[in-house]
């Protein structure tokens, strides 16, 4: 089981952000959060997120998602992508299991099903 993410489907509301960072320090610290919704500037109403994983980067764009071997060399022939960095330094995701009852918040929060469990 692990969290699915439609980055179509996204609005970019940060509702997931929030409430990962809060599970994680009871309060709205977003450098704790495990995921994050990003916009790029250069393309309007483009949202895209990112979940880090135990041992994966989970990047989710308009045109599809990526994933990527934390630890492992990139594609030469690709662009890297420096907004990942800062996201290799935080824990990973846990699907919030002292959370039994509701599951991985994210989900829950998520207002337009953007996030699911796979």
């Amino acid at each position: 089981m692990g969290i699915k993410i439609n980055a179509l489907k996204c609005t970019n509301c940060m509702a997931c952000e929030m409430v990962c960072s809060y599970h994680r320090d009871d309060g709205f610290a977003f450098l704790s959060a495990c995921i994050v919704s990003y916009r790029a500037k250069e393309k309007k109403d483009y949202f895209g997120m990112m979940l880090k994983e135990e041992d994966v980067l989970v990047v989710a764009r308009p045109e599809g998602l990526e994933i990527n071997k934390i630890g492992e060399e990139a594609d030469p022939d690709k662009e890297a992508d420096a907004s990942a960095k800062p996201m290799l330094l935080r824990e990973g995701c846990d699907l919030c299991e002292d959370m039994d009852d509701y599951g991985p918040m994210c989900v829950a929060f998520c207002p337009v099903d953007a996030i699911t469990l796979d």
